[in-house]
């Protein structure tokens, strides 16, 4: 079976064997992905009461069953399947990384993550991102580390490594400089571009957005322009 998923990949699953059993460790992987993508869709098209545990079987062609087996409740689904589209986005970005200066790894993986934000099916996901926020008794344990946390951690990753190669002040709080950044190089221009139609979606805006917005922190934090390419 072929077929496109929301976040754009199509996904051939291996047919069942025939004389039953436990399936392979790679089929099992790929049925899980498969699971992810399709309950994710699910979830944004009908939101999280519209969807169910017996939509999403049929629509993955899986059993309830199955889906309770690996899952255990509809609330873990959601969460399982929020952050498997969030990594789906983010981590190419988190394994990309370019050398150079602290500043220009900043300045890339903040256009990334705001093209990223921007796209259809991410928008899709803040309504269930949100609804995880507000039943975090539901969400439990298994409460991920999504949305802007996400991507503050990649943040907060350059920000170290700058700090291991030239001994900057050790006393600057990096997680707080980090969700600074986050939300001065993404937050606030998406805010931007989809609420108040202040910004446009174009490559040469948002580039020239993120260029003034670092000039100006850069003032108070020299050591954000040091390369830490080391």
């Amino acid at each position: 079976m072929t077929r496109a998923t929301s976040t754009g990949r199509a996904r051939r699953l291996p047919p069942r064997d025939p004389k039953g059993g436990r399936p392979t460790q790679e089929i099992a992987a790929l049925l899980g992905v498969h699971i992810l993508d399709v309950a994710l869709e699910q979830f944004i098209a009908h939101g999280v009461e519209g969807a169910s545990m017996e939509g999403i079987a049929i629509a993955a062609s899986v059993s309830k069953r199955t889906l309770y087996s690996r899952f255990g409740s509809k609330t873990a689904l959601l969460v399982a399947a929020v952050e498997h589209g969030i990594a789906h986005h983010l981590r190419p970005i988190a394994s990309t990384i370019p050398a150079g200066s602290t500043r220009d790894k900043l300045l890339h993986v903040g256009r990334k993550i705001l093209d990223a934000s921007l796209k259809r099916e991410v928008i899709g996901l803040d309504s269930l991102i949100n609804w995880i926020a507000d039943h975090e008794s539901e969400a439990g344990q298994a409460k991920p580390s999504m949305g802007a946390k996400a991507g503050i951690a990649i943040i907060q990753s350059i920000l170290e490594q700058a700090h291991r190669n030239d001994g900057s002040d050790s006393s600057v709080d990096l997680s707080f400089l980090a969700a600074f950044l986050f939300d001065a190089f993404v937050t606030s221009p998406r805010q931007r571009i989809l609420l108040r139609h202040e910004l446009e979606n174009t490559s040469r805006a948002k580039s020239d957005y993120l260029e003034r917005t670092m000039n100006l922190i850069a003032r108070g934090m020299p050591f954000l322009d040091e390369d830490c390419s080391g």
